[in-house]
């Protein structure tokens, strides 16, 4: 009995090893073949990557705009959309910055900017109301005294400055505007919410940006949707990845009213809309502008859908902005509308 179970156990163990044998050359015969096909697929990419770097190299300007402008095509789609993760759209930041024409339309910017702390570029903006500014140690406010808010309010970003403060979320009465107060600025759904986000200003300017973040002359009647919507994804491009990426931007922020906008309780009016232009000295000394105009009730987080010109900005809100540029130059970055966001 000893003898036949000792034979068992021998007859197992051979088994086992020659099926650990035969998986053994298996996956020895499957590892040349899983590499031949990686060195295959590398070798492909590489001669794809040659031939399209010689296109571009070799070929006419209009062969490199159509590439850059398919490559942009191809970046932006992922780059905007709201599903993608934050780290990956950092990277096709990068990459988009990489190429020549995402810059869009640059105009001539001369020395603006260069020498003073103005958080107007070119000049405070001309308006065909009444207006006066109300200035402010982390940002300027165009503010109209017919409609009790802001035609405009400008802010400076720079990604050097990086300061800590805590935020406060409470309102405080602007004392050259006393009769602006949260009770004003309420009525049903709509509540005050900051136009300048206090994460911008108290990065700059710290505790004393926080303080001017709570100005309610810095507030606006706006829905939670809204504010916790496409407005708060608009800002944290503008005022957070946008001085990343360029290292300092000029943002303008302001309401969009009509003939038939709702008024709350306490006379104040609602915007129809929102407005947001971004403007940038690239490091050649040119000057490129972005617009956006978000409707109070947007819906769609794709700040692709909100495109539009300062022009067509300028004809909503009775401002014309940039007034220290010349006409030519105005005219043609004011009429530019960006394909896609930067």
């Amino acid at each position: 009995m000893a003898t036949k179970r000792a034979k068992k156990k021998t007859t197992k163990k051979r088994a086992t090893r020659k099926t650990a044998r035969k998986a053994t050359r298996k996956k020895t015969a499957a590892q040349p073949a899983t590499s031949r096909w990686k060195r295959k697929l590398l070798i492909l990419l590489a001669l794809i990557v040659c031939i399209l770097s010689g296109m571009y190299y070799f070929g006419s300007f209009e062969t490199r705009a159509r590439m850059e402008q398919c490559a942009l095509s191809a970046i932006n789609l992922p780059r905007t959309s709201a599903v993608t993760p934050a780290p990956i759209a950092a990277v096709l930041d990068n990459l988009h910055d990489l190429l020549p024409s995402s810059e869009g339309l640059v105009v001539e910017g001369g020395e603006l900017g260069r020498n003073d702390n103005s958080f107007f570029l070119a000049g405070i903006p001309h308006s065909r109301q009444a207006v006066r500014v109300l200035p402010n140690p982390s940002h300027s406010n165009l503010f109209s005294e017919n409609s009790l808010q802001a035609t405009c309010v400008a802010i400076r970003l720079d990604d050097a400055t990086k300061k800590k403060a805590e935020a406060d979320t409470g309102i405080q009465v602007d004392a050259r505007v006393a009769q602006l107060t949260a009770q004003a600025l309420t009525d049903a759904q709509w509540q005050p919410q900051p136009i300048a986000p206090a994460s911008a200003l108290i990065r700059q300017h710290g505790t004393r940006g926080a303080k001017d973040a709570q100005l309610a002359t810095n507030h606006f009647p706006m829905s939670e949707a809204l504010a916790s919507g496409v407005w708060k994804k608009a800002m944290h491009e503008l005022t957070q990845r946008y001085p990343q990426r360029f290292g300092e931007v000029w943002i303008y922020l302001g309401p969009v009213y009509s003939n038939n906008s709702l008024k709350l309780a306490s006379g104040i009016l609602v915007p129809d809309a929102y407005y947001a232009i971004a403007l940038d000295l690239t490091n050649a000394g040119g000057l490129r502008a972005m617009a956006l105009l978000i409707p109070s009730d947007a819906e769609s987080k794709n700040l692709n859908d909100y495109l539009t010109s300062i022009t067509q900005i300028e004809k909503q809100t009775g401002l014309q902005f940039l007034p220290e540029l010349g006409f030519s130059i105005r005219d043609t970055l004011g009429n530019y509308v960006s394909p896609s966001v930067w």
